[in-house]
């Protein structure tokens, strides 16, 4: 072995000693710790519809952990993670047109989502069980953990839990924009997401196995956002509420009017429309004698 061979290897044996003792620190942390929530009887979970549009201090006990742009397979992934430690009376779970579109395939392959998807799921990922069906971006998928495991020891991996967040502001001006991001690439129609529907299915199953009692709400859309979702979408979302509706409870607001002060843009609510809308799902629920074990109403 030549002096330079092995003043090589004397100078690597220190970053990877270091790289390792984190990645493996790290990867002990977040296998073997659990989600700590407050005790909460009601979850909501989804994506940026559900975030905005459901206010959880209007409930007795509810927490919303949604957050922006999350997919129905990032969605299961976080509800087996989570009720290994907690097991909430009710799931509401957001469902609308847009989550069954295939631009939440893209998710995975899109550097503009794919980092921020990779850094919230790559503790309870299963990546192996969609990449036959959509692409995966692996190699940003390893950059990403890499950069969460690799250069320091830490303790805080969930990045999964979100928060409920809004405003009064309002702008109805960028529908066609909306559209575009949900249902069209390069001008072409993306159609509807085999992947999507088959883990909004395993949500389904998981709820009802566990003794879950899910909710599946829409908050309504403006109308010009409402009249430009392709029909294919429309019609598939039609179906899939004829097949859920022996086994959950639907709440479809997407047709109904509001104020165009209520929005925050064509397809959100601000905070004056998600305490409208808020009040109306506990409403519902109240009239329908919808119960859980614990009150879950102010």
């Amino acid at each position: 072995m030549t002096k330079f061979t092995r003043q090589l290897l004397i100078f690597l044996i220190f970053p990877i000693l270091y790289f390792g003792f984190n990645i493996s620190f790290n990867m002990y942390c977040y296998a073997n710790s659990e989600i700590a929530l407050n005790n909460t009887s009601i979850l909501i979970m989804g994506d940026s519809h559900p975030q905005m549009s459901l206010n959880p201090k209007l409930f007795y006990s509810a927490q919303n952990i949604s957050q922006p742009a999350e997919p129905y397979v990032l969605t299961f992934w976080k509800l087996k993670k989570i009720i290994r430690s907690n097991k909430p009376d009710t799931l509401i779970l957001g469902f609308a047109p847009h989550n069954i579109s295939a631009y939440n395939d893209l998710k995975f392959s899109n550097r503009d989502w794919s980092s921020e998807i990779f850094k919230r799921s790559y503790p309870i990922e299963n990546l192996e069980s969609i990449d036959h069906n959509i692409d995966v971006d692996y190699f940003d998928y390893y950059r990403t953990v890499w950069k969460e495991i690799g250069f320091y020891p830490k303790n805080d991996h969930f990045h999964f839990i979100g928060h409920y967040e809004n405003s009064g502001y309002s702008n109805l001006t960028k529908w066609e924009a909306s559209i575009k991001r949900h249902y069209f690439t390069n001008d072409s129609e993306l159609g509807v997401s085999d992947v999507a529907i088959s883990h909004m299915d395993s949500i389904v199953n998981l709820c009802n196995n566990k003794g879950i009692t899910l909710i599946l709400e829409s908050n309504p859309i403006h109308k010009n956002y409402l009249d430009n979702i392709p029909t294919a979408i429309m019609n598939k979302y039609s179906l899939l509420k004829r097949k859920y509706e022996n086994r959950v409870i639907i709440i479809d607001e997407t047709r109904k009017h509001y104020a165009d002060t209520l929005y925050l843009n064509s397809d959100h609510l601000n905070k004056y429309g998600a305490n409208k809308f808020s009040n109306e799902v506990i409403s519902y629920l109240k009239q329908n004698k919808v119960r859980m074990r614990n009150n879950v109403y102010n």
